[in-house]
């Protein structure tokens, strides 16, 4: 083989590209997790942005980390809340009305699905919109994006015996607030 093309293959990558291939793959679920916590794209892409600035210094903590996936949706659900919390004590209230076309955007799929798929989806976000934060982070984790009890735990701080309960109890308000019959949430998800 050629030295020069040895050298290529062997030459030592830089610190951005190691981060660039360390996260990229997780990117999506960031994304789909900042959305569902925010309910508004630009304030997720801007959720994500911040997290990924903060850990771009820390890539060589990045490559030490086992499960990087869990750790990367912890670390961006400490950050929504830090946020969150912030946005709450402010004496400015931002308005954060959903109007129709931006929750026909918040829907998955192209423009050619069916009515009842975006009904279904529709009543369970609803159905969602109405648990407790924690509840629904739960949920989400948990359900929607197939974290284990024990990742969820860990993302959120909190005991396993806490994501159990906490994961029973919201299935069970879920399935109170869904009519009986028209929504199975396997299906919507």
């Amino acid at each position: 083989m050629n030295t020069w093309l040895t050298r290529f293959f062997h030459a030592p990558r830089s610190p951005e590209d190691r981060f660039v291939s360390l996260v990229s793959p997780h990117l999506r679920r960031m994304y789909r997790m900042a959305y569902r916590w925010t309910l508004n794209a630009h304030e997720a892409e801007d959720l994500v942005q911040d997290v990924l600035v903060r850990l771009l210094p820390r890539t060589a903590e990045l490559e030490s980390v086992d499960r990087l996936g869990p750790w990367l949706v912890r670390v961006l659900y400490r950050r929504f809340v830090d946020l969150y919390r912030r946005r709450c004590a402010s004496p400015i209230d931002p308005s954060q009305s959903l109007d129709d076309t931006d929750q026909e955007s918040r829907l998955p799929g192209d423009g050619g699905e069916d009515l009842r798929r975006t009904e279904m989806q529709r009543a369970l976000q609803r159905a969602l919109q109405e648990l407790d934060d924690e509840w629904r982070d739960i949920v989400l984790l948990h359900d929607m994006e197939g974290y284990t009890t024990i990742e969820v735990a860990d993302i959120m701080d909190i005991s396993v015996g806490t994501v159990k309960s906490r994961l029973h109890r919201a299935r069970a308000k879920l399935k109170k607030s869904l009519s009986p019959g028209t929504l199975q949430i396997s299906e919507a998800c």
